[in-house]
């Protein structure tokens, strides 16, 4: 067991590396340390210009003001044994996972964040930023409204998810080689924000 969590600590080592170009970001203690605290997963510098989420005006709806994470909202969060979803320990690497708990509360937090009516919310997925099944958390800190034409065929996150999950199981990809995969895809998939993120 303490050989995997080496091995784990020195794949988020790797990722504060890759990370810390960005002088903004965490160095590499610093984000050992978030990275098994339940912390947010990357402490990702405001986005500029920042979008406010739009208001809409009376008796009508307005678009949403994004179609990506606004990273300074949504920076990621990893469940922990002391989340009050935590359920159980999971795979070889025995990470903490936790249960899905997504309240209507928080569903109306982020929305009215990133400016999509409830009106428009069956155009979205209330999505976690790092899946569950990975070892991310229920917290605003890891949700987001993924519009649902960005999730479609082998491109799209569910898609992802689903071969980390199959591989995480299977003991061949570690926790935090599985959340740098996430962060990937959204360089590839929004390479803008990923940018200005210093992904």
């Amino acid at each position: 067991m303490e050989r995997i969590r080496l091995m784990s600590l020195a794949a988020v080592m790797s990722l504060a590396a890759t990370l810390a170009t960005a002088a903004s970001l965490p160095d590499a203690n610093a984000l050992k340390a978030r990275f098994f605290s339940g912390a947010p997963a990357v402490d990702a510098p405001p986005l500029a210009p920042v979008q406010a989420a739009p208001v809409a005006p009376a008796g009508g709806v307005t678009a949403a003001a994004y179609t990506e994470p606004d990273w300074a909202f949504t920076p990621g969060r990893l469940c922990t044994a002391t989340d009050p979803d935590f359920k159980e320990y999971r795979y070889a690497e025995h990470i903490p996972y936790c249960n899905r708990n997504v309240t209507q509360q928080m569903k109306q937090q982020v929305a009215a964040h990133y400016g999509v009516p409830q009106s428009e919310w069956s155009n979205y997925e209330f999505d976690h930023l790092i899946p569950l099944a990975i070892g991310g958390d229920s917290h605003v800190d890891n949700l987001w409204p993924e519009p649902n034409s960005q999730n479609q065929g082998n491109a799209g996150k569910d898609h992802l998810e689903l071969e980390l999950y199959l591989q995480m199981k299977a003991g061949t990809l570690s926790q935090a080689d599985a959340v740098k995969q996430i962060y990937a895809w959204f360089k590839t998939a929004h390479p803008i924000q990923a940018a200005q993120m210093g992904l």
